[in-house]
């Protein structure tokens, strides 16, 4: 029979590990909404913001980068009978993002 101790010390590793997770999909969350905010102003501001359209052309590869970050760390951090849903959103969510995004930069 397995050791109490040792199952205790397994649940607090996972638990920490995905209190880790969790912190890392928070921080790409905000790096992820905050590139997607300066490509949409970019796109659909006023003129005098953005004249030369940096903002959208080195938004959108963070935000790419940014949002596989959430789509890999969020389900990581989820109790693991809710994985494969938050997957499954996640994922969803960034291939909607990325097509607009491309749309974005590409008919600006």
């Amino acid at each position: 029979m397995a050791d109490p101790r040792a199952r205790r010390a397994t649940t607090r590793t996972r638990l920490v590990l995905r209190v880790i997770a969790g912190i890392v999909a928070a921080s790409a969350a905000t790096v992820y909404l905050l590139a997607i905010w300066m490509v949409v102003s970019s796109r659909f501001g006023w003129d005098d913001r953005d004249v030369h359209g940096y903002s959208l052309l080195f938004g959108t590869p963070i935000a790419l980068v940014a949002g596989l970050v959430v789509a890999v760390s969020l389900p990581l951090a989820v109790p693991p009978e809710r994985r494969s849903r938050t997957r499954a959103v996640t994922l969803g969510t960034l291939a909607v993002t990325v097509v607009l995004l491309v749309i974005a930069v590409v008919t600006a």
